[in-house]
């Protein structure tokens, strides 16, 4: 109960960036990277009823990864890059279903995240 209060006063980018992760989860992609999950949020952006924030750029999405593992709603784990570097990789703390289930009554991210769960 506590993750979905804070998924729910989450704000609207924090929020679909946790649904991007979300969805990268339940495809077993992750822990994922911030590149994967700005594309993932891009790909998505027609399925958001009304934007409430403008783009989705790359930096606001790292700054939004790294907010949310200090909240303590997604873990941060040090992966690998194909070079060697050490990136960090995000992983949703709870269950996927459980921030679906959060969102899934937040009009704007309906469609989304139904087109997760049909997937």
């Amino acid at each position: 109960m506590y993750m979905r209060d804070q998924v729910q006063s989450a704000d609207a980018f924090e929020q679909f960036v946790l649904l991007a992760v979300a969805e990268l989860e339940t495809a077993d992609e992750t822990p994922a990277h911030s590149y994967h999950v700005t594309q993932t949020m891009k790909a998505h952006l027609a399925d958001i009823e009304r934007q409430p924030f403008g783009g989705v750029e790359r930096q606001e999405v790292i700054a939004t990864l790294g907010r949310l593992a200090d909240e303590g709603l997604l873990a941060n784990e040090q992966t690998e890059s194909p070079t060697g570097k050490g990136r960090p990789g995000y992983e949703l703390v709870g269950d996927a279903d459980d921030v679906l289930e959060a969102l899934s009554e937040a009009e704007e991210f309906e469609p989304y995240v139904e087109t997760i769960r049909s997937s």
